[in-house]
């Protein structure tokens, strides 16, 4: 159950460095329940909106409608007054992120670029904990599983 006094607080906050990312995420996502992505949007006082966009349904590859997902990302930003988002994806049953969800981290980097969506960050959370995802700290590792930055 989430720490709502926790959550309140952190929602009403500036969301202004990546350890006030992982805190927020973490207040949202406590553990990992499903595999799924969280669209979180921020304003522009970097201050989280009261909206939340989980989506249970993304294949399990990037394919061509990863465009279709920044371009809906990008409509719901207007609509809501956001002006970056966070995307968080929640892994349960593993402690690290595999080739195929660094894949999701790039096509989405890329894609929301091409949208003009400013992705603040991309969060990884499973059994290993929450973390900040950058491809600059990816080593490529032969069909395994590739570490999170700390």
């Amino acid at each position: 159950m989430p720490d709502t006094d926790m959550l309140d607080r952190l929602i009403r906050t500036a969301v202004r460095t990546d350890d006030d990312v992982v805190d927020l995420v973490t207040a949202l996502v406590e553990r990992p329940i499903t595999r799924q992505c969280w669209v979180l949007f921020l304003d522009e006082r970097a201050v989280p909106v009261s909206f939340v966009m989980p989506i249970s349904d993304l294949p399990w590859q990037p394919d061509e409608h990863v465009e279709d997902f920044a371009a809906l990302v990008g409509d719901v930003l207007v609509q809501v007054g956001g002006t970056e988002v966070v995307l968080v994806w929640e892994r349960p049953g593993e402690s690290r992120l595999f080739p195929v969800d660094w894949e999701w981290v790039d096509a989405c980097a890329c894609a929301f670029e091409e949208h003009d969506v400013r992705l603040r960050a991309q969060v990884a959370v499973h059994t290993g904990g929450v973390a900040i995802v950058s491809l600059d700290d990816v080593e490529p590792v032969d069909d395994g599983p590739l570490p999170i930055a700390s």
